[in-house]
């Protein structure tokens, strides 16, 4: 028996008691994080983009810049303030997938809603990028309104009835989501492929406000499109150039399984990947149900073929397909199939989800088979680290602070609440655009390092450094990661060293 025949009986008189648990389970891990976990290296890093706002940044479009500065002003400077906006977006999500739960389970909402809001918290890949503040939370609830409101769109217009609004709602949603993050801007080719491909949606080609709703989206870029022609298309060419390493006579061949092989075992869990497999070819459900099954895939395939051959250039990371994956979210409960299926996927998100916070908030995971995890276990320590910086300042008051890395700037500056420690490294990121180096000529500094991303680069632009102490960071006894603090004497900026 299906899933969603029985979602209603599962816990007598239709209370759910199981899923609510479930939730709550999740919901009080991602407080544990909150609570316990300092702000990581791009956290801190995009907190700073707040403090500086611009139209838009080197990495990155800027609305999820624009909206940290805003909260900065409201709740103040503190890790809670960092991550209130996650819980917003979660808050917002529970209220779509109502909205959903409500047309396609209408005699019943609440077994569609309950178990289907459990499932999405347990998806590994949803749990953490809606954990922490990365970009990624905030353009997946906008994605989530802009399938939302392109999906009743679809409805209303296969239905007979126009609903424009919904269309230029989507495409207002899907333009701010492309305001955050480059890579929703695939949900929006998904919904044209969607057009292009339904026969019931093929008059919208001869439609004006498909393409005025279109414009709007692009016009909502206009910050993007003017700081990257002020600044020589940095951001453009940092996405479309620098990053892609690769040449056609030199493609990754083995990247593609590798990312196969991640979103089955890992991402989305193996449990809900059999399930995409049943998705391609059931058609039960209501017509609502078909429509947003539809949309669902279209938008799943432009995002997952985009990955694939980019991964023939570079390593494309676990959450970069994370559009794909929330555009199937809306109907997944019902393709997991027989209840056993349903709770393997529970269960296995409940055991990843406790593994990923602990990582974070107890010991790297890595430790319990004996390897290093340098970019999780760089995370702990940074109240000591500030409490040590600020102690080698009365010792040399006229320093500047400086570290190997913009992550480390920005993690030590949100502990001392500054935001102009400068990064020596020769990667290129969003402080040289804030910093000038020329400031600092003839100075000396505090440099933050470790084994990491060590002195050497960063000393030879000082006449000399001397290694004054060592951070230990330890938990439980066991030591996590050591920093090392420099003290760097005659800097000399990068365009005059010899």
């Amino acid at each position: 028996m299906a899933i969603v025949e029985t979602a209603g009986k599962v816990d007598g008189k239709g209370r759910h008691l199981g899923y609510k648990l479930l939730i709550a389970y999740f919901i009080a891990l991602k407080i544990w994080f909150d609570l316990t976990v300092a702000p990581m290296g791009d956290e801190s890093y995009y907190w700073m983009w707040g403090q500086f706002p611009g139209l838009s940044y080197f990495d990155h479009p800027p609305f999820h810049a624009w909206m940290l500065g805003l909260v900065s002003k409201i709740l103040g400077w503190n890790a809670l303030s960092l991550r209130a906006l996650t819980w917003v977006c979660l808050l917002g999500t529970g209220w779509v997938f109502w909205l959903w739960a409500k047309r396609l389970q209408p005699h019943d909402p609440e077994g569609w809603f309950w178990p289907s809001a459990a499932l999405y918290l347990a998806t590994p890949v949803f749990f953490l990028m809606t954990t922490m503040v990365f970009h990624d939370y905030l353009m997946v609830f906008l994605c989530i309104l802009a399938f939302h409101f392109f999906l009743d769109f679809v409805d209303g217009w296969e239905g007979g009835s126009s609903r424009v609004r919904s269309l230029y709602l989507g495409a207002l949603f899907l333009g701010l989501a492309t305001l955050t993050k480059y890579n929703a801007a695939l949900l929006g080719f998904g919904f044209g492929l969607l057009v292009l491909l339904r026969p019931g949606l093929r008059s919208l080609l001869g439609n004006p406000h498909l393409y005025l709703a279109a414009l709007l989206s692009v016009a909502i870029q206009t910050p993007v499109l003017v700081w990257n022609v002020a600044n020589a298309m940095a951001s453009f060419g940092f996405h479309m150039g620098t990053r892609l390493t690769g040449s056609v006579t030199n493609l990754h061949y083995l990247h593609p399984l590798d990312f196969v092989a991640n979103m089955a075992g890992l991402v989305l869990g193996p449990f809900l990947f059999i399930a995409l497999f049943r998705m391609l070819k059931d058609r039960s459900g209501s017509i609502f149900e078909e429509r947003a099954r539809a949309l669902g895939l279209t938008i799943f395939a432009v995002s997952t073929a985009a990955m694939l051959v980019l991964s023939l250039f570079l390593y494309v990371y676990f959450y970069w397909n994370i559009v794909g994956y929330l555009a199937v979210m809306a109907i997944a409960l019902r393709y997991l199939g027989q209840r056993w299926l349903m709770r393997l996927h529970l269960g296995f998100g409940a055991v990843m989800a406790f593994i990923l916070t602990a990582n974070f908030a107890l010991l790297p995971a890595a430790f319990a088979v004996g390897a290093q995890d340098s970019g999780t276990q760089a995370n702990y320590g940074w109240e000591e680290v500030a409490a040590e910086v600020d102690a080698l300042r009365t010792t040399y008051p006229d320093a500047f602070l400086s570290a190997t890395r913009y992550t480390y700037a920005a993690q030590l500056g949100f502990q001392l609440r500054e935001t102009e420690i400068l990064p020596l490294n020769s990667l290129k990121d969003q402080y040289d655009y804030w910093l000038d180096e020329a400031d600092y000529a003839g100075r000396d500094a505090i440099v933050l390092a470790d084994a990491a991303f060590p002195i050497d680069f960063a000393q030879r632009q000082f006449a000399a450094c001397e290694r004054v102490r060592d951070v230990v960071v330890e938990r439980f006894s066991i030591r996590v990661w050591t920093y090392r603090l420099y003290h760097c004497t005659g800097f000399v900026p990068a365009g005059s060293a010899t």
